[in-house]
């Protein structure tokens, strides 16, 4: 065979190797970017990044939990129990409020009206830029939310997606497996894994002692200006384009130890600054019901619940989303709330004030011992 055979032998191998690579991923979509799952394959749903977008995009569904990971703990079959609908989860783990706006654009992007969004608001992320995305925590995977075609290449023919996806679900079907994805409650649910207790939460810390000084609790004007852009692009503005939507947004509740630090720094009221200004703008979207869960020093105070400063067990998700329940399904108007959780425009002051009292008069030091 002659260099020049032997050059387009290669070259036609080369391209239908590729071909086959590319058709096989295609067939089997294991990041739903195409379509929904292949009825007859098992998806493990492992990797947040990758396959959310496809999930939101292309599931069945009417509610979706997401969030950072304060909402990779949540059942989603405790939520569908509780208020009769058909979820998705789709946590991003450490990322801004943008990303997870943009892929809740998405959602309604692709045709989805879903009845319920339960999303947890957390306090470290409310003074970003509105257009901050997480660049420290590798590529980001443009060529699966964007609409461009021609990059799905970076799909087709990506070896980890061939050989970590699309044959392990292939093989699913060769080995008799039962066909569908990875439950709702298991995927991203980390509590198994984790440890809890105040050793990992104070982590050698023994005392807190009183600020030096204390951060003017009032905002600057650049301050102001970006809160208001962050709440009001990734966080308000898509209630106001979909009152069809109920928007359950939380204040997680941190642990103590985060309070007693903020204070410790003198920035405790700064803070709290902050998440007042960010209630005011969401109150004024009737679709919004904001939740918050400080005052619940039987939880944020017991350091055997939690693994940092801020991530708790399964047992308060599950308390939080039991609390959101009761709520929705109009309980509040009983007995069973000793203190509300839900904060509206008639209590939002008094919630507030019981709320810095608690934290600024709390004996912090009672948790190191």
């Amino acid at each position: 065979m002659n260099s020049k055979k032997w050059f387009t032998a290669i070259l036609i191998m080369t391209i239908a190797t590729l071909a086959l690579a590319a058709g096989l991923v295609f067939f089997v979509d294991p990041f739903f970017h195409y379509r929904a799952p292949n009825p007859k394959l098992f998806y493990r749903l492992y990797d947040q990044r990758s396959q959310n977008d496809g999930i939101t995009r292309n599931f069945d569904y009417d509610a979706i939990i997401t969030g950072t990971s304060m909402a990779e703990n949540f059942k989603a079959s405790q939520f569908e129990d509780g208020l009769g609908v058909k979820v998705i989860k789709v946590p991003y783990s450490g990322a801004t409020y943008k990303e997870i706006n943009d892929n809740l654009i998405a959602a309604f992007k692709s045709g989805h009206n879903p009845k319920y969004v339960l999303r947890p608001l957390d306090y470290s992320l409310l003074l970003r830029d509105k257009d901050e995305m997480r660049d420290d925590m590798g590529d980001y995977p443009y060529w699966l939310t964007d609409d461009i075609v021609y990059n799905d290449v970076n799909y087709l023919l990506n070896k980890d997606v061939i050989l970590r996806y699309a044959i392990p679900a292939v093989l699913s079907y060769f080995q008799g497996k039962n066909p569908g994805y990875t439950s709702f409650d298991e995927y991203s649910y980390t509590d198994g894994d984790n440890k809890y207790g105040k050793d990992y939460v104070l982590v050698g810390k023994k005392e807190f002692k009183e600020p030096e000084s204390t951060e003017l609790w009032f905002l600057t004007s650049e301050e102001e200006e970006m809160l208001e852009g962050n709440i009001e692009q990734n966080v308000v503005s898509l209630a106001r384009k979909h009152p069809e939507t109920t928007f359950l947004y939380f204040f997680p509740p941190y642990s103590m130890v985060y309070w007693g630090g903020l204070y410790e720094e003198g920035m405790l009221d700064k803070i709290l600054e902050y998440k007042r200004k960010a209630i005011e703008l969401m109150l004024e979207c009737d679709n919004i019901h904001i939740y918050s869960f400080t005052t619940h020093t039987d939880i944020t105070a017991d350091l055997s619940r939690y693994r940092d400063q801020a991530h708790y067990d399964y047992e308060v998700n599950a308390f939080v989303m039991d609390t959101i329940i009761n709520y929705e399904n109009g309980y509040e108007n009983t007995d069973m709330f000793e203190v509300s959780d839900r904060i509206t425009r008639e209590n939002v002051v008094e919630y507030l004030t019981t709320e810095s009292l608690l934290l600024n008069n709390f004996d912090y030091n009672s948790l190191t011992k």
